[in-house]
């Protein structure tokens, strides 16, 4: 329903939904149970699907750029049982031989296509089908048999060489997640970039590039000396700021009475201990206590049950004063007053008792 603003009434309507982009894996989630109060019941109403060929044509805007609509079942979801308990098992096609597979825990058995066509399917995965895409595969194949002298060889990313064997659509080739901003090889990267990169010869560099564009042109790999400096400073800066910490707040646990004791995020402290530590390679952001903190009367107080921690004054200094940020969170424990008479009494029973 909805309101008609002509008539001022209530009418019938009907929503449409179109499609700007299809992904290149299409996933399908069969709604196959029904919740309702307290029980659950599962829906086993055959849904019929095709193998091959799924168009989805009809379900594309008019104005979408998307030229390949069509798509290949590459493996199917079922569930055996009722909604409070079953089994699942999967068909999944091998694309070596294009034949289907039960994967049933560690059993795998050899299946026909009427035997999937036929499951009661729950979950169902697509991937997009292009004869062109497959065409262009064996064309780079046959180049790559061809032993063709070149005097440059090009390296190019394995990430993007498992798209282009795989999806119908690969993109622009992109090489940048082996190379730094630099155009160089991040330090980090080094001691596993054969993992990373493929070398190819210049013809078949030539021939991806002409149709995918992309890059960039990669011939020789090199440690970014940028990169190198950078990363050297970070890792200084790390251990001095850790050795900085340790100290002062080795100095904080000694004393027996503080007078104040400064808070701080648990939430940015875990990001600062995971950056000094080496498990995050970006430092944290400003000091943010504002979920800490809460503010009465003008004054800022720790919020009840806040994920704080205590630090001292110098350390709350030393932090703030690289990284900024706030707000101050302070707590002052009670000042505990003894009567004069009291400790007297307790001064006397201590030098009695030492007597004896």
């Amino acid at each position: 329903m909805y309101s008609c603003e002509k008539c001022k009434k209530l009418r019938n309507g009907v929503k449409f939904c179109k499609v700007q982009k299809f992904p290149e894996i299409l996933c399908i989630h069969l709604k196959r149970f029904r919740h309702e109060l307290m029980f659950s019941t599962k829906i086993s109403t055959h849904v019929s699907f095709p193998l091959e060929g799924l168009d989805l044509q009809p379900f594309l805007a008019k104005d979408s750029p998307a030229q390949i609509v069509t798509y290949d079942l590459l493996s199917v979801i079922c569930h055996h049982g009722t909604a409070s308990s079953g089994h699942y098992i999967a068909y999944c096609r091998n694309n070596l031989n294009n034949h289907w597979y039960e994967f049933d825990d560690q059993s795998v058995t050899e299946v026909s296509e009427s035997t999937v066509q036929n499951a009661e399917a729950y979950v169902l995965f697509y991937r997009k089908s292009s004869e062109e895409a497959q065409k262009e595969r064996r064309r780079i194949s046959n180049l790559l048999n061809i032993m063709e002298s070149s005097l440059l060889q090009f390296y190019i990313s394995r990430q993007w060489l498992n798209k282009f064997k795989t999806f119908a659509e690969p993109g622009p080739i992109s090489n940048n997640d082996f190379l730094c901003i630099h155009g160089g090889v991040p330090p980090r990267k080094a001691s596993y970039i054969e993992d990373l990169v493929l070398m190819l010869p210049q013809n078949i560099w030539d021939n991806l590039y002409s149709r995918y564009g992309g890059g960039p042109a990669v011939n020789h790999l090199y440690i970014c000396h940028t990169c190198q400096i950078e990363a050297e400073k970070i890792e200084k800066r790390r251990k001095t700021e850790l050795e900085i910490f340790i100290r002062l707040n080795r100095a904080f646990q000694e004393e027996d009475s503080p007078a104040t004791f400064y808070c701080i995020s648990m939430q940015w402290f875990r990001e600062w201990e995971s950056f000094v530590k080496g498990k995050d390679g970006d430092p944290p952001g400003p000091i943010d206590n504002t979920k800490i903190a809460v503010t009465k009367c003008g004054n800022v107080m720790l919020r009840q049950g806040a994920d704080s921690g205590q630090i001292s004054e110098e350390t709350w200094n030393f932090l703030q004063s690289i990284y900024g940020g706030g707000p101050e969170v302070i707590l002052r424990p009670p000042v505990v007053h003894v009567d004069p008479d009291i400790l007297q009494a307790e001064e006397k029973i201590e030098v009695e008792t030492r007597s004896l």
